[in-house]
């Protein structure tokens, strides 16, 4: 159990190890006037949002995929990189940051900033590159391209530094990691993330906004609503599942080898298998 444990840790590191990045494709689309979903190698989506200030870029991709990310961006538009907000602190949304936040504003959670420093690399030390500038606790206003967006904070559920950014004239919410669209999701455990937390998370996001509501995810497509609410309902589906045969006196090994989430099997072709997924549920409980 314990080894498992560690790997489900490390899963945002292999999970894309393998990868060749220099071939990684970034596919594109227009979710809303101005609102662009760019998506990194079928991995991970950023959200560029354009217009007469410049470029606001949420999350910045890998470290190792920003030239074609930068090339995207500018067939999109010539104008710079104004801000730049990273939704929480994993590698593959905070990778870029040093070249896609260059000559940019960077926001992001108190805590995504205090990990980024605690995780640079000793050559790095002392370079504020790609760094957050400017972080917020709970709720921040922007105003950008005419818009006033809100960036809110919600409490410890992928990890303890995720941000939420509303596009109230457009309706698209970007949700970074609490919406692995179509898969189970990745909570890490080990950075403040709860099972209970990202539920509820969730929950909040299908009972504020409303049924025209855009909802970009990091991973995966764009969700409306219904998606979003019938993709939750099915986690917590798998999770009573999980731990229903728990309480029968099944381990992680035998509740595996039962084949349980077969009528899910799609949820597990990302980096987080069923297995790992009944891991994840079961260090939570």
């Amino acid at each position: 159990m314990k080894i498992r444990f560690v790997l489900l840790l490390l899963a945002p590191v292999f999970a894309f190890a393998q990868r060749d990045y220099s071939s990684m494709p970034v596919a594109h689309n227009e979710i809303a006037p101005g609102v662009h979903r760019l998506y990194i190698g079928q991995g991970v989506s950023v959200t560029a949002f354009t217009g007469q200030d410049g470029i606001l870029l949420i999350d910045a991709g890998y470290e190792q995929t920003t030239r074609q990310l930068m090339d995207t961006l500018k067939r999109i538009d010539q104008r710079p990189v104004t801000y730049l907000i990273n939704t929480h602190l994993h590698g593959d949304h905070t990778g870029g940051n040093a070249v896609a936040g260059n000559n940019a504003t960077v926001i992001a959670h108190t805590n995504t900033k205090a990990y980024l420093m605690a995780e640079r690399k000793p050559e790095n030390q002392s370079s504020s590159a790609g760094l957050p500038s400017i972080t917020f606790d709970n709720e921040m206003r922007l105003q950008f391209n005419g818009q006033e967006l809100l960036l809110k904070h919600l409490p410890a559920g992928h990890t303890n530094s995720d941000i939420i950014v509303h596009f109230p004239e457009s309706n698209v919410v970007v949700v970074g990691d609490l919406l692995f669209a179509g898969y189970f999701p990745f909570i890490d455990l080990n950075r403040g993330g709860t099972l209970e937390g990202y539920f509820s998370n969730v929950r909040h996001l299908t009972g504020t906004y409303n049924d025209q509501t855009i909802f970009i995810g990091g991973h995966g497509p764009a969700f409306s609503r219904a998606q979003l609410s019938e993709w939750i309902d099915i986690l917590s589906e798998t999770v009573t599942i999980i731990r229903r045969a728990q309480s029968e006196g099944m381990n992680a090994d035998e509740i595996k080898k039962a084949n349980l989430l077969q009528k899910w099997e799609s949820f597990g072709s990302f980096f987080i298998t069923a297995d790992r997924w009944i891991d994840t549920v079961l260090a939570g409980s």
